[in-house]
C-alpha cells in the first residue's frame, strides 16, 4: 500500500518468488473481477493472460535495457500489487457507471458523469504509481517514468483491442 501511495518503491519490497506469485494472483483476479461485466469470459480472460505477458515483457525489456534484470521480481511484485489494490478499488466505480448506464436512455445522470470524473481520476492516480514504481526501478527521473507508464498503457489499450476484435470481442 505504501508503494500506492508513492511512500515506498519496489526496492523497500523483499526480494520473494512467493509474494510475487501472490501478486501476480491477485492483479489477475482483480482484472478478471474488473473486466467480466464489460467481456466474455474468454475475452476477459485473453485481456488478463494479455496484460500479464505484456507487463512482464515490457518490464524486462527495460531492465534489460540497462542491465538491471535481477530486479526483475521486485518490480513485477510492485507493479502486480499496486494494480491489484488499484483495480480493486476501481471494481464499485465501474460497476456504479454500468448500472449508471443501465436505462439506456439518452439523458446523461449526474451518477454517470460522477463515476466518470471518479474513472479518469483513477487512471491517473494508475499511472502516476506506474510512474513512480517505473522511476524506482529504472534509478531515473519521475517524469521518465510517467513517459514509459504513458507508453505502456497505451501499447496495452491498442493491442488489447486489436485482439478482441479479431476474435469478435
Amino acid at each position: 500500500m505504501s508503494i500506492c501511495l508513492l511512500r515506498a518503491g519496489p526496492q523497500d519490497l523483499p526480494e520473494s518468488r512467493f509474494l510475487l506469485v501472490l501478486s501476480t494472483l491477485a492483479y489477475a483476479l482483480a482484472g478478471l473481477l474488473l473486466t467480466l461485466g464489460q467481456q466474455s469470459l474468454s475475452g476477459t480472460v485473453l485481456l488478463v493472460v494479455i496484460d500479464l505477458g505484456l507487463t512482464t515483457a515490457l518490464l524486462y525489456a527495460l531492465l534489460w535495457s540497462r542491465s538491471l534484470t535481477a530486479r526483475l521480481t521486485r518490480s513485477l511484485t510492485a507493479v502486480f500489487g499496486c494494480g491489484a489494490i488499484l483495480e480493486t478499488l476501481a471494481i464499485p466505480i465501474v460497476t456504479w457507471q454500468g448500472l449508471s448506464l443501465g436505462d439506456g436512455g439518452v439523458t446523461v445522470s449526474n451518477a454517470l458523469l460522477f463515476s466518470t470524473l471518479l474513472l479518469w481520476l483513477w487512471l491517473f492516480w494508475n499511472l502516476v504509481v506506474l510512474g513512480h514504481i517505473l522511476a524506482q526501478t529504472l534509478g531515473t527521473r519521475f517524469f521518465i517514468g510517467m513517459g514509459l507508464a504513458l507508453v505502456y498503457t497505451y501499447l496495452s489499450i491498442n493491442i488489447s483491442r486489436i485482439v478482441l476484435g479479431t476474435i469478435g470481442g
